[in-house]
């Protein structure tokens, strides 16, 4: 009898442990924007769920409402060894560094952010070459040829959306008229909106910029003064849906997908993955561009592209 019972528990253990190596556990921990915020917390939660249908994942999502809660939120899932977590954005990545000092045999993912530890694999992303969509697609939407730029801060990583924006823009139409305007800071409102206001006055009739919470200030002005916009933010959609052509979007579905795929199939490496338009990285909002541009604009933007990844058009110097 007691023989039967140990073959019994040992079948149950067997079966148990057969049934949780068959599945990956991966947790994505939402910065404060939340899971409905309809920019990159929100897309990386549906492109995980995507990833579900090709790979057996056990999936769980936590909010973080405050900035305090994203290291608590992190060790949660540490503790529980799941075999892959995610953080979104520059604001996580003290808290994933702490964590993965902490947790030196899990491995941690940081969307949008670098942190060097041997067990994060950073996904970062070539600013100049997202902002050469923008700059395409402003210099054959201007009726004006007169267009913009509005950064935030003026610090390097800011500029390198400048140094995209005018190569592409420049690529369509050399002789169109480039403006480029910092905030000073990504919270001034008021500031954002004078500035656009500025712009408008100088005959620009398309801005794309990248202001943070600034930004509504500029699509602020947008509306007012009925000029278009081109957003990094699926979210400014909803805010001036007759006014944004469309958005450069950050390809999650594609990464995230290539980023489980190497982790099932253990070429996993840890290290700061730097992706651009070669790795097919960038994508435009689709839809919204259907809707604000023409078919033969929306085709013009791949052939742009193609013409940079094959060197006939190069990258602006960084100034």
């Amino acid at each position: 009898m007691k023989f039967k019972i140990i073959i019994i528990l040992l079948f149950f253990i067997f079966f148990s442990f057969a049934a949780s190596a068959q599945y990956l556990e991966v947790a994505l921990i939402s910065d404060i924007g939340g899971f409905e915020d309809k920019s990159y917390n929100q897309q990386l939660r549906d492109s995980l769920n995507k990833a579900d249908e090709n790979f057996n994942l056990f999936l769980e999502f936590r909010e973080s409402n405050l900035m305090s809660e994203y290291l608590e939120n992190i060790n949660y899932y540490s503790e529980n060894n799941f075999d892959l977590i995610w953080g979104v954005g520059f604001t996580m990545e003290q808290a994933i560094k702490e964590a993965a000092q902490m947790y030196p045999e899990t491995n941690f993912v940081i969307f949008d952010g670098i942190v060097e530890e041997d067990n994060v694999m950073s996904l970062s992303f070539k600013k100049d070459e997202e902002a050469f969509l923008a700059g395409v697609i402003a210099a054959l939407e201007s009726n004006n040829s007169a267009v913009a730029f509005i950064g935030g801060k003026d610090n390097r990583e800011i500029r390198k959306y400048q140094q995209g924006f005018e190569t592409g823009a420049k690529a369509v139409n050399s002789e169109i008229e480039i403006y480029n305007e910092f905030v000073g800071s990504f919270n001034d409102f008021s500031k954002a909106k004078e500035i656009a206001n500025q712009l408008i006055d100088q005959n620009v009739d398309i801005i794309f910029y990248a202001a943070g919470a600034a930004s509504r200030g500029i699509i602020d002005t947008a509306l007012e003064q009925d000029i278009n916009l081109i957003s990094l933010d699926a979210a400014d959609i909803e805010l001036a849906p007759k006014n944004i052509l469309t958005v450069v979007l950050k390809n999650t579905d594609f990464i995230v997908t290539k980023t489980i795929k190497s982790f099932a199939e253990d070429n996993f490496i840890n290290e700061i993955k730097n992706y651009g338009l070669a790795d097919d990285a960038f994508i435009i909002d689709q839809s919204q561009a259907e809707d604000m541009m023409s078919k033969e604009n929306i085709n013009k933007i791949e052939e742009y592209k193609q013409q940079y990844l094959s060197g006939e058009i190069e990258m602006e110097s960084l100034q």
